[in-house]
């Protein structure tokens, strides 16, 4: 049997359509989880009233995921987030028949299609449509679901719950030391609502710092950083100077031998995803088929070592201080 965790805080606008597409699925045999995180909205009703198992506890996804886990029945978990959807009701079984031939350890995540109504945010997000679709370096991320066996789940040591956010990057970075992660047949349907209402560039680039963050593991930014994004938000656009600010503190806080060291190591990571920009310009040019292939034939080998990794280091600095200047002087206009 496969159990499906989704967790869930006040979630009432997204939950019932995704429970109603996870009924129709055929020819799998499934229990539904919804972890809940202390919601005070009708999302606990809806999902009772559709038959979904209920769990309550401490908010914070890890935490949740944890406690979902905890009280499932199946053989293999499929996590979910609640803004998701599945329109294929064959999706569940190709899924878990693709995953049990596959050799083990493995754990499977979709491909992603955003639904916006704005095109030309839905033309941007294509590039992270595409990246979906990839078994390389940097490409999962929770919003497309992870499907993996109890045994492996369990081997591995469940979600981090030291995170507010990012604990499915943490969980895929130590599953790639053990196994796969491929892509499964099928996609899931997320929202673009944050890239529309924030901004699709700025959003990105938030993006962007946080995963810096992450790989450089500056965990003292994702303390600030909830609070700062609660902020930001009182304008229409997102405001990302409050971000870079932070940042500046941390890669410089400990002095400047350290921050040299810290963007060295952001040199490594961002040259290890140079995939990514030839992806971004295949998108552009609707051939991003072609773009990877140029990078793999004539740019992967000779730029990876470390007269690659300084350079990209430089780059990164430069784009880093740029940002943090023009973002102030945006942030001090509108504060004015």
């Amino acid at each position: 049997m496969l159990s499906i965790i989704i967790p869930t805080l006040n979630e009432e606008k997204q939950i019932q359509k995704l429970l109603l597409q996870l009924s129709t699925q055929r020819n799998v045999s499934f229990e539904i989880i919804v972890s809940d995180g202390g919601s005070k909205d009708a999302t606990l009703k809806i999902a009772k009233d559709i038959g979904a198992v209920i769990v309550s506890g401490e908010p914070g996804r890890g935490k949740q995921l944890n406690k979902g886990a905890q009280h499932a029945k199946g053989e293999y978990f499929l996590f979910l987030h609640a803004d998701s959807g599945i329109e294929n009701k064959f999706q569940l079984k190709d899924s878990l028949d693709f995953i049990k031939g596959l050799p083990e350890p493995s754990a499977g995540h979709f491909k992603l299609n955003f639904f916006c109504e704005d095109l030309k945010v839905k033309k941007f997000l294509s590039f992270f449509e595409w990246k979906s679709s990839y078994n390389r370096n940097g490409t999962f991320s929770g919003d497309q679901g992870l499907l993996i066996s109890r045994e492996n789940f369990d081997k591995l040591g469940h979600f981090s719950e030291r995170f507010t956010f990012l604990e499915d990057k943490e969980f895929a970075l130590r599953f790639a030391e053990i196994g796969n992660l491929v892509t499964l047949p099928g996609e899931i349907v997320t929202s673009g609502r944050r890239f529309e209402a924030e901004g699709a560039l700025e959003r990105s680039t938030l993006n962007l710092i946080i995963m810096s963050m992450f790989h450089l593991r500056l965990f003292d930014f994702f303390v600030s950083a909830p609070s700062i994004y609660k902020e930001a938000l009182n304008s229409k656009k997102l405001h990302l100077f409050p971000f870079f600010q932070s940042a500046l503190h941390q890669i410089f806080g400990d002095g400047f031998f350290k921050a040299i060291l810290r963007l060295g190591t952001l040199g490594r990571w961002a040259n290890a995803n140079g995939w990514q920009i030839f992806l971004w310009l295949g998108t552009r040019s609707n051939d991003p088929q072609k773009f990877i292939a140029i990078y793999d034939r004539y740019f992967f080998k000779p730029s990876r070592n470390v007269v690659g990794d300084i350079l990209v280091s430089l780059i990164i600095t430069g784009w880093f201080f740029i940002k943090l200047l023009t973002t102030w002087i945006r942030f001090r206009m509108k504060v004015r």
